[in-house]
């Protein structure tokens, strides 16, 4: 009896799965001492702008168009497990597009938000906060573009999908960081 010729009855992670653990783990701590220093400021200071309805439509849109994204995201990964090849590439484009939109409106918020990067520290931590979250959601963007890619070559399969789900996953956690943002910076 060789080990080296048994087959291995304990089930193996993913590292694809671990590494994307690790980095949304270390991503987390960012996010949070960032938001520690938001709120800390926030406390210390008048806060310059105020949370009006009109102030609110492009981030509470922005809110909706990333749930729904996740929802095309879910659905893509429904997809692809049910062999539904076509409804994986048309789940995955319309995640990416409204990743875009998401981005799109983001950019517009900064260009209207009424704080500047060099407003001291108040501003620098906002914009840092949103900045990278925007960041993020290119890079989801990116992983979704690679999948649709990867999805029309027929890379995908029932059985074999790991990379539509981590992307999946990514996608999740950009719209929960964008919650406790949005909930942190516009609401409170």
């Amino acid at each position: 009896m060789n080990i080296l010729t048994e087959p291995r009855s304990m089930s193996r992670f993913s590292t694809g799965k671990v590494a994307l653990f690790i980095i949304l783990a270390s991503e987390s701590v960012f996010f949070a001492t960032m938001l520690v220093a938001y709120i800390s400021l926030r406390n210390q200071t008048v806060w310059p702008v105020q949370h009006t309805l009109g102030r609110l439509t492009i981030p509470l849109a922005n809110t909706a168009i990333l749930l729904v994204s996740t929802i095309a995201a879910w659905r893509a990964t429904v997809s692809i497990r049910e062999e539904k090849t076509s409804a994986l590439n048309g789940w995955l484009l319309s995640a990416l597009l409204l990743g875009l939109v998401f981005v799109t409106g983001q950019v517009y918020e900064f260009s209207h938000a009424g704080m500047h990067t060099n407003d001291q520290a108040f501003g620098g931590v906002f914009f840092t906060l949103m900045g990278f979250h925007g960041l993020h959601v290119l890079s989801g963007v990116v992983f979704l573009i690679i999948n649709l890619a990867r999805a029309r070559l027929g890379d995908f399969s029932p059985t074999d999908h790991d990379a539509i789900v981590l992307g999946t996953w990514f996608w999740y956690y950009v719209a929960a960081v964008w919650i406790v943002l949005f909930a942190a910076l516009y609401l409170l």
